[in-house]
């Protein structure tokens, strides 16, 4: 079980990186599964979150580099 977010830094669309919550052992998939779908829902909220804050970071890495993006699409995985 998993919950993933798609990151595209900038309007090209690359770099694109993926954020995802994988349940690594019995329990953990127990519980994502068992998530209701608001339960889901917030934990989706939480990743593009987490996705926004990493964008940020990355964005100043790539100003370093001299690569500039303006927008971030957020895509939805299960």
């Amino acid at each position: 079980m998993d919950i993933t977010r798609d990151v595209f830094i900038t309007d090209a669309r690359a770099p694109y990186l993926t954020l995802t919550l994988t349940s690594r052992d019995l329990q953990a998939h127990s519980v994502l599964s068992g998530l209701t779908s608001a339960e889901h829902d917030r934990v989706a909220d939480a990743l593009t979150a987490a996705a926004s804050a990493v964008v940020d970071v990355l964005r100043g890495a790539l100003a370093r580099e001299g690569v500039h993006g303006e927008t971030t699409n957020f895509g939805c995985g299960t």
